[in-house]
């Protein structure tokens, strides 16, 4: 049999990515515009907008009275992690000793500054709805009214994969309407160096994993992210300034999907005969499992 693809299937992966190009640079181009469009504005607080966020708290508060009721017996995966080494998943999984963390007061404060700049963000995706003539993004509500991120849509899925059983927990930044009616994803991170630092960000294949384990929670397949830089340009520099953020669109494939579900099923079924997950010696700079690791070897 011949391993070679049929002239006609060539073309429709040709004209399929071509299609998606054009759509992303579509929703790349409406959604700066968007942001670039509420930011272009004096306004002060939206009433609306006020008590929604205070609704929102309210709901918040009463989370946090009770810990989230995990199916019990199986190995749990988050979008975070995604993309992370097998074998630190699977230390994870077991509950294996972490090594001593060390942080610093610098350290926090950065954290903090974007956890901030986060939220800022998301409030002025709400602003933007009511402030803006034609608003070409609107924030997805839930059935309670709240907003479509964060601990709003915070789930637990339970998935059957490769012969073993497990589940996914987490949750995104956003779920926006575009104007056409279409669902899209949300996703932000921040760069807090300097402004430089967005010149410097070419692509978002570091995100790609997690991205893909939204699509397998929340069942959205197109996703922007936003890259911002919480340091700005001077004052002065105006109209010339540099950029200071940069989007990107990303459409997850069935075999993305696959090809994780695949990793999270070779990781839970080592959690249950206990072979130890192989090592990606590439991602160990953020792994707290390094001392155990080097004790277990190759």
């Amino acid at each position: 049999m011949s391993l070679v693809s049929k002239p006609t299937d060539l073309r429709d992966r040709v004209l399929n990515k071509k299609k998606s190009e054009k759509r992303g640079d579509k929703l790349v181009h409406a959604f700066s515009e968007h942001i670039n469009a509420i930011n272009s504005i004096d306004y002060f607080n939206v009433l609306s907008v006020e008590e929604l966020l205070l609704k929102e708290h309210a709901f918040m508060i009463e989370k946090l009275k009770s810990r989230p009721n995990f199916p019990k017996g199986l190995t749990r995966f988050s979008p975070s992690s995604a993309a992370k080494c097998e074998r630190e998943l699977f230390f994870k999984a077991i509950k294996a000793e972490q090594d001593e963390k060390t942080g610093h007061p610098f350290q926090r404060r950065w954290t903090r500054n974007s956890t901030a700049v986060h939220g800022a963000v998301q409030k002025q995706l709400l602003e933007a709805e009511v402030l803006l003539d034609k608003p070409k993004f609107r924030v997805m509500r839930l059935a309670n009214d709240l907003p479509a991120w964060e601990k709003n849509i915070e789930k637990t899925k339970i998935i059957k994969h490769g012969g073993v059983e497990f589940c996914i927990f987490g949750m995104c930044d956003g779920v926006l309407e575009y104007e056409d009616g279409t669902k899209i994803g949300f996703e932000f991170k921040t760069k807090s160096n300097s402004v430089a630092q967005i010149k410097q960000v070419k692509d978002i294949k570091q995100y790609q994993h997690q991205l893909t384990a939204y699509s397998i929670l929340f069942g959205i397949n197109e996703w922007l992210v936003m890259v911002e830089a919480v340091a700005k340009d001077k004052w002065s520099t105006g109209s010339i300034a540099r950029d200071d953020f940069k989007l990107f669109y990303h459409k997850v494939s069935e075999a993305d999907r696959k090809a994780l579900l695949d990793k999270w099923a070779r990781v839970a079924m080592n959690v249950q005969d206990g072979e130890i997950s192989k090592p990606e010696y590439s991602k160990c700079l953020f792994c707290p499992f390094k001392g155990i690791c080097q004790e277990v070897g190759l």
